[in-house]
């Protein structure tokens, strides 16, 4: 591996971490996303090449066929198959060819499945890289969020808010609150997870603190419910990882149960992650209330003893209508058997919309019917399998495993909520997970898992 290839593999990874929607830098053809996708394909396929290794499986994973490189395949035929029946059925070319351009960011798998190894490009520089980017956008959007609720509020936030969308490329969603959402924050969250179990691992650095402090901070100023959700779910499945590790070696309930007890670290780790769980739903209501405020309803079926209507307050949360609208519309569209085992092709509409669904997997099963989703779930459960194998041949899991599993889960929980995993930002981090649990699956020895 040459200098010009970790410079390009560094600069992807940066741009995937802080880069947001992937159009920062725009340069009106083609996107700094983009080229760097083409790229590092392009060097990808030149190494080879240059190497004279097309039939060597070693370093042309092209050719590498594994369950994950054929899930791939599987996947990026189906995506022709879907632009295909969204043309027959005669939908925007636009959204189509965007839609579908957006997908094979899958073709990555396959130079990251060459430069991620320990020999390469190892596994913790790439974790460094996304701590320190998910910390920088944590300080950034903090920074905006403070700007917009103090020295540009009122009358000054408009010019503000034109200012940093124009800075950004339109890239920043700003709340009622003048809080800031932007895409990276997907990131943050990651950072957060890996930061916070380190910490309390006991495997931290000063970084990894300001991560989880600041990264926290952004978080919940971001207003997004759906990384609460998410979150609460990966401290969740943390305490059953962590506790399955510790109780796997011994046989019984009541030794099981005595090692736990008598783990101190467990127990203070366990008590920590239960009051995070604890205080999630009261910052979800918290956050609700202040995007969406109190409306007041007149209770008609009862009344007060002065003969005036009984009143109530309810949420507004016009998020979760738009997606109940979504749900009733995709139940409409899958109820012809065709459409739910083909799917109805890339630039559906669906409740009146063709992008911004917000709902990933429901999306997907429109769009590319059971056998487009089944393939993705095969995927998804691959990377679990992949754990699995290499656990059962007596790898140790560690801190980052934890971390990375229970990120995943609860990445496809929001995705369910907020859009990810069917788009560059969470195809990316996938795809990085797809890559080291095939390498923890094919080596045993400890030293070639690190």
């Amino acid at each position: 591996m040459n200098k010009f290839e970790k410079i390009l593999l560094t600069t992807f990874f940066i741009e995937l971490f802080v880069g947001g929607g992937g159009r920062l830098i725009d340069f009106h053809v083609i996107s700094i996303r983009q080229l760097l996708f083409l790229l590092l394909l392009l060097t990808y396929v030149y190494r080879i090449v240059k190497e004279k290794a097309i039939f060597n499986k070693e370093i042309n994973t092209f050719f590498r066929l594994t369950p994950v490189s054929i899930g791939i395949y599987c996947l990026l035929g189906w995506f022709v198959v879907s632009s295909l029946i969204g043309f027959v059925h005669g939908h925007p070319k636009g959204a189509i060819i965007t839609n579908f351009l957006r997908v094979t960011f899958f073709v990555l798998y396959f130079p990251l499945a060459y430069y991620i190894s320990k020999d390469r490009f190892p596994v913790k520089r790439i974790i460094t890289i996304l701590k320190y980017s998910a910390l920088a956008v944590a300080i950034f959007t903090i920074t905006v969020s403070l700007l917009g609720k103090t020295i540009f509020s009122g009358n000054n936030f408009r010019p503000f808010y034109d200012f940093m969308n124009w800075m950004m490329n339109d890239d920043l969603f700003f709340r009622p609150s003048n809080s800031v959402f932007y895409k990276s924050h997907f990131y943050v969250l990651v950072g957060v997870v890996l930061s916070m179990n380190d910490l309390l691992n006991k495997k931290f650095t000063k970084s990894d603190l300001a991560i989880v402090i600041l990264g926290g901070f952004s978080l919940i100023w971001s207003e997004t419910r759906g990384f609460l959700l998410a979150f609460m779910l990966i401290v969740f499945l943390i305490i059953v990882l962590d506790m399955k590790i510790i109780v796997d070696p011994l046989k019984g309930l009541s030794k099981k149960l005595q090692k736990l007890i008598q783990s101190k670290q467990f127990i203070k780790k366990f008590v920590i992650l239960l009051v995070i769980m604890v205080a999630v739903p009261f910052l979800f209501q918290n956050m609700t209330l202040e995007r969406f405020g109190n409306t007041t309803i007149d209770q008609t079926s009862t009344t007060n003893v002065k003969g005036h209507k009984n009143q109530e307050t309810q949420v507004n949360d016009v998020s979760v209508n738009a997606r109940m609208k979504f749900i009733v519309a995709s139940k409409d569209i899958l109820k012809h058997p065709t459409n739910l085992v083909f799917g109805t092709g890339y630039g559906t509409t669906i409740a009146g919309r063709i992008t911004g669904i917000e709902m990933s997997f429901l999306q997907i099963l429109v769009e590319q019917g059971i056998i487009g989703f089944a393939t993705w779930l095969f995927l998804f459960f691959i990377f679990y399998y992949n754990y699995y194998v290499a656990y059962k041949k007596g790898y140790k899991l560690t801190t980052l495993d934890i971390s990375l599993m229970a990120t995943f889960m609860g990445i496809l929980l929001l995705t369910n909520i907020n859009p990810f995993i069917n788009n560059p930002i969470g195809i990316g981090f996938f795809l990085i997970l797809l890559v080291i649990s095939q390498n923890k699956k094919q080596f045993r020895l400890k030293e070639e898992f690190e």
